[in-house]
């Protein structure tokens, strides 16, 4: 962990530092934000222009400068990085090497003395040598730095190296590791962050790969010197290297030779790789001995007599973005040891953390469902405002009754969601200029995301919109962060630890939050929810803080609050006269007795349901527009009460286009994700009529945006519409649409024939639009069989986005066409479309849409592979039962097997378990360990056991028990010990119940117990006891787990050792402290 600067005595420079942080201003650059020198924690220091480019490029934002202090020459650039503040220095104009380095680093520490993190970030020579497939591109993160060319002359004439070994400190090494770690679970970002760069940057395009050969010649072979370029060299001494499946750049770590002259000689590279055991070749890092940093090169050449300046610019990128990769697994502010807490008072890294805890909280829809929500009809909710309960419940003196809290209860349709954005938009306009006051709000939606129907989703908004208006509620939080420290994920406990703080933190200071659509979350979580808030309300009462609560449900599924106020909104006389109010605007029967018979009936019966006026009076209305002013009683009469009735009736009147509100239905219903108005379209033309003349690019003249438009309210009778947010998507015009086809049994009474397995029989439909869709001609835009352009290219972006423009619902079709198919499997076999699906064009359109190049599958793709990789365990199944091969290998992560594992998909583990043979070849432990990255120091067992993975360790255990008490090279760990020092609770019953040797000592004869103690991890250490560790077990130090609870501080470890027998007398001063800590 990274300490933090140690405390210095206050002196003048510091007053002034002071004072220039209290005067943060906008600057003249834009928006820029104006630090002072102390705010920058992170040194990044560059050796050429083109490597400072990229470091600025890859910036999240870009500071204003400051003014240099007395005797610094460097020149800087500011900006922030996931949270760190960045300052940035290079070498001058055409002074390379260690000691212009060191002069640089000199004045930048003297000037920033708040810098904890050190980078030296740039190019330099690849080593090919020594059995290391580097490349051009890739990475070289030093673990270690020497100065080769520093040395002496021995009487016998031999060179005797001098120069100093230095590695870089401990707390960013840690980092490294903690990224080398991620990227066992998921790919580095760096071709994202590369991508993101050239779109910012589109005068960098310079800096994307080049389109050129890497070619590394035989290291005795010397370049013809005609030429920069290698077109005149022998080819045939160019070195056969194993193929990539991609050009992403990989990461080494290891040594880096520095020194102040340029190698350009493949047999010299080749010498030195041997005697010194380095893997790269640069001119700066050694000399930052004051300076103690990082150093990360992109390979731009191999340092022979090839060398030229094409990868330059691209390797400098990539190095860049490598580094803000780092930065980003890197806290902005850590304690000096695991014990330390996160306070802090000072405004930069409070503001790093507002900003770091922010981004955590938000996510993609977090106002979806409110923006989608129709403003309430002219004149409509006004009475709201005024009703007893709503002024009673705003009132401070009740407060102590009602504990903040308003419930509207209501039916399905009565127009909740209406009024709950009108209170809301009321209040939040209300008190917009207040500074002691905030409106918060979260709408449930049942037909979004899974942030959207959970309270997860719902704590995080309503998080992130206080902290947005009261940052200091985040003040005094250490004990929640520290909690939280390194957590991947929010958990509903930890959010509403942070909401509980925040409201205890309010002072005299007002929250208002509107909630609305209870029912449309799980009820289990709403339960907890309501739970939470009534213990917050009683705080909330007895502390006097202000925070009001207003809820919004529908009477079923019912749920009580002790404390508060209830509100029927169908029984409100306001609401009957918001409905009379519509009923007379939108009604076109004109003024005679018989119109006003009209709408008392339509008023009599609508029940309170806004939604039934709604679409009744557009019924009417288009029997008025027709002139037949004499069958509009009659046919008000045929209308049924209720909301399911009504739809029945307004899906089954008229008996036409019954295919297409069946598929309407069916594509809204069990979409993978909702379609836009022109996937919609094409879905329904590939679903209903397939032909040759239909199925071609969509042409903008004839098939309008007005067209499709009119087809969605024409198939769905009116009942669908777009959803009115940044991405336009079809979904019910309500959820009790969805209530009346589903749980009112509607489908049954619409196609009784297909009722039995209605779901199942859609996915199997929906699949075959997809399937037909993907046999789609578009050969004149992308040829079939010719190479598709790099999948991050400018190219590949444009011909996805011209694809899409011309056949809008291919990127469904393609993505989504084996997901249908597998929902259906269960009912509906699919082996026969499974053995005549079109494979090699499959794969083709999968790779055309894929974004980044190394998820893109080979040609030689096997279905298994592809099922396996996308988690379709019922097509897996049928595949393998039904004589596909289960283990072809191939592909990114080698077999169907190791993909399921890589990406934890269990079900499908289980569908092809049952075709695995222990002589199989896919029980090589060197593919597990290729394929998770395993470091060569452990095996595949401890690396299941140190992350935690529990379905991949218990898949091991099965071939792997003979090893499961070995140590690695590097610790003398077993896996048993990596998952106590984790805290895999889990993993260590499976190891146990497997014979793992739970006494087993390291190379310090520390046993797992010791270090769940040492890890205070309480159930951790319960659960080694009841195994049957020993309790007085002692290291070589003599140290017992006691002692070494006692030295922790943890009171409840000690008393759990007590309990289970172990000595306070045995132990001498740790004896005396567990006494201490004990009392």
């Amino acid at each position: 962990m990274m300490e933090t600067p140690d405390s210095k005595k206050r002196t003048r420079s510091d007053d002034d530092e002071l004072s220039i942080r209290s005067k943060r201003h906008q600057s003249n650059n834009g928006d820029r934000q104006s630090l002072a020198h102390c705010d920058y924690t992170v040194g990044w220091v560059c050796a050429l222009p083109i490597e400072m480019a990229a470091a600025k490029a890859i910036l999240d934002s870009i500071h204003a400068p400051l003014p240099r202090k007395e005797g610094d020459i460097n020149t800087y650039a500011f900006g922030r990085i996931a949270g760190h503040n960045v300052v940035i220095a290079c070498l001058p104009a055409n002074q390379y090497g260690t000691n212009n380095a060191a002069t640089v680093a000199s004045n930048m520490s003297r000037s920033f003395s708040s810098i904890t993190i050190r980078l030296m970030v740039g190019i330099g020579g690849g080593v090919p040598d020594g059995g290391i497939d580097i490349r051009l591109g890739d990475v070289v993160v030093g673990n270690e730095v020497m100065q080769y060319d520093l040395g002496k002359v021995l009487p016998d004439g031999q060179f005797q190296r001098t120069g100093r070994i230095t590695t870089p400190p401990h707390t960013i090494l840690t980092a490294v590791s903690k990224l080398q770690a991620d990227y066992e679970n998921a790919p580095s970002r760096i071709p994202s962050i590369l991508h993101d760069m050239l779109d910012r940057n589109e005068q960098m395009a310079s800096y994307a790969r080049p389109r050129l050969p890497d070619r590394l010649f035989r290291h005795t072979y010397k370049h013809t010197q005609e030429m920069d370029s290698c077109e005149r060299c022998d080819l045939s001494e160019v070195l056969e290297r194993p193929h990539r499946e991609t050009a992403k750049p990989r990461i080494h770590y290891g040594k880096i030779a520095s020194g102040n002259q340029v190698v350009k000689d493949g047999e010299s590279r080749a010498k030195m790789a041997e005697a010194l055991g380095i893997i790269c070749f640069e001119m700066e890092a050694a000399g930052l001995h004051d300076f103690p940093c990082l150093a990360i090169r992109g390979i731009c050449d191999y340092s022979d007599s090839h060398k030229n300046k094409a990868w330059q610019k691209y390797s400098a990128a990539v190095a860049a973005a490598y580094a803000k990769e780092l930065l980003s697994v890197i806290p902005t502010q850590q304690p000096k040891d695991t014990e330390a807490t996160y306070a802090t008072t000072d405004p930069a890294l409070l503001q790093s953390r507002m900003e770091a805890v922010l981004g955590s909280l938000t996510f993609e829809q977090i106002d979806a469902r409110h923006a989608t929500i129709k403003t309430q009809h002219s004149k409509t909710c006004q009475w709201f405002l005024g009703h007893p309960k709503y002024v009673e419940w705003l009132e401070p003196i009740h407060f102590a009754s009602h504990h903040g809290f308003l419930w509207i209860n209501g039916k399905p349709g009565a127009g909740k969601s209406t009024l709950m954005k009108f209170a809301y938009t009321y209040a939040k306009n209300r008190w917009k200029a207040a500074s002691d006051a905030t409106v918060i709000s979260f709408f449930f939606n049942a037909r979004g995301v899974h942030l959207e129907k959970s309270t997860e989703g719902m704590y995080r908004s309503l998080l992130f919109q206080v902290i947005q208006k009261f940052a200091d509620v985040l003040h005094d939080s250490d004990h929640i962060f520290q909690a939280r420290h390194n957590q991947a994920t929010w958990d509903i406990e930890t959010l509403q630890a942070v909401f509980t703080h925040a409201v205890t933190k309010l002072g005299q200071r007002q929250v208002t939050c509107f909630i609305d659509a209870l029912d449309e979350c799980d009820i289990s979580e709403v339960e907890n929810m309501v739970e939470y808030f009534e213990e917050l309300g009683d705080q909330a009462a007895e502390s006097q803080t202000k925070i009001y609560i207003c809820f919004s449900s529908r009477h079923y599924p019912h749920i009580e609050i002790r404390n508060g106020l209830k509100l029927t909104l169908e029984d409100q006389p306001g609401h009957g006269e918001d409905l009379e109010k519509y009923v007379r605007s939108k009604l076109r029967a004109g003024n005679s007795k018989a119109s006003q018979e009209v709408s008392a009936e339509i008023l009599e019966r609508a029940s309170g349901v806004f939604l039934w006026v709604v679409l009744v009076v557009d019924i009417l209305n288009r029997e008025f527009r027709d002139g037949r002013i004499w069958a509009v009683k009659r046919r008000l009469r045929e209308l049924p009460d209720g909301l399911s009735n009504l739809f029945k009736d307004i899906l089954c009147r008229d008996n036409q286009n019954m295919d297409d509100l069946l598929l309407c239905i069916q594509w809204i219903l069990y979409a993978a994700r909702p379609l836009t108005c022109e996937e919609y379209y094409f879905a329904l033309v590939s679903g209903l009529d397939p032909s040759p003349e239909n199925l071609v690019r969509c042409d903008r003249e004839s098939t309008t945006t007005t067209a499709m438009e009119l087809y969605l309210l024409s198939s769905s009778k009116g009942l669908a519409e777009l959803v009115k947010s940044k991405k336009r998507t079809v979904q019910f015009i309500h959820e009790s649409v969805r209530d009346f086809l589903i749980k009112d049994n509607g489908i049954r009474q619409l196609w009784p024939n297909h009722a039995a397995n209605f779901e199942s029989y859609s996915h199997d439909r929906l699949k075959q639009c997809c399937d037909n869709y993907c046999n789609i001609d578009i050969s004149e835009i992308v040829p079939q069989g010719e190479p598709l352009p790099t999948a991050s290219s400018k190219l590949a972006k444009e011909l996805r986005t011209r694809v899409s423009e011309e056949f809008p619902f291919l990127d469904y079709a393609t993505r989504h066409v084996l997901h249908h198919a597998n929902s259906a499997e269960d009912d509906i076999p699919q082996i026969t479309f499974l053995n005549n699906f079109a494979l090699k064009r499959w794969v083709h359109l999968s790779n055309l849409f894929q974004q980044y190049e190394v998820r893109r599958y080979t040609p030689e793709a096997s279905l298994v592979y592809i099922l396996a990789e996308h988690n379709l365990p019922s097509l897996v199944r049928s595949a393998v039962d039904n004589g596909f091969y289960a283990h072809p290998k191939g592909e990114r992560f080698k077999y169907p097997l190791l993909v399921a594992l890589k990406n934890g998909h269990e079900e499908v583990l289980k569908a092809l378990q049952p075709h695995c043979d222990a002589s199989d070849k896919i029980f090589d432990q060197n593919d597990y360990e290729k394929v998770f990255s395993v470091p060569r120091t452990t095996t595949v067992l401890h690396y299941a056991a140190e992350h935690g993975n529990l379905l991949l360790l218990t898949h091991l255990l099965g071939f792997m028990t003979p090893k499961i008490n070995a140590r690695d090279r590097k610790f003398g760990h077993i896996p048993l010990s990596y998952a106590a020092v984790n805290g895999h609770e889990a993993c260590l019953r499976a190891l146990l119940s497997c014979g793992a040797y739970i006494e087993a000592p390291d190379y310090d004869s520390r046993t797992p117990l010791m270090y769940a103690v040492i890890n205070r991890n309480e159930a951790v250490v319960r659960l080694l006891l009841d195994w049957g560790a020993q309790i007085e077990a002692a290291d070589e130090e003599g140290r017992t787990p006691l002692s070494y609870a006692a030295e922790k501080g943890s009171k409840d470890i000690i008393q759990l050792l007590l309990d289970r027998g172990s000595q306070i007398e045995a132990a001498d001063k740790e004896g005396s402290d567990a006494a201490v800590v004990c009392r």
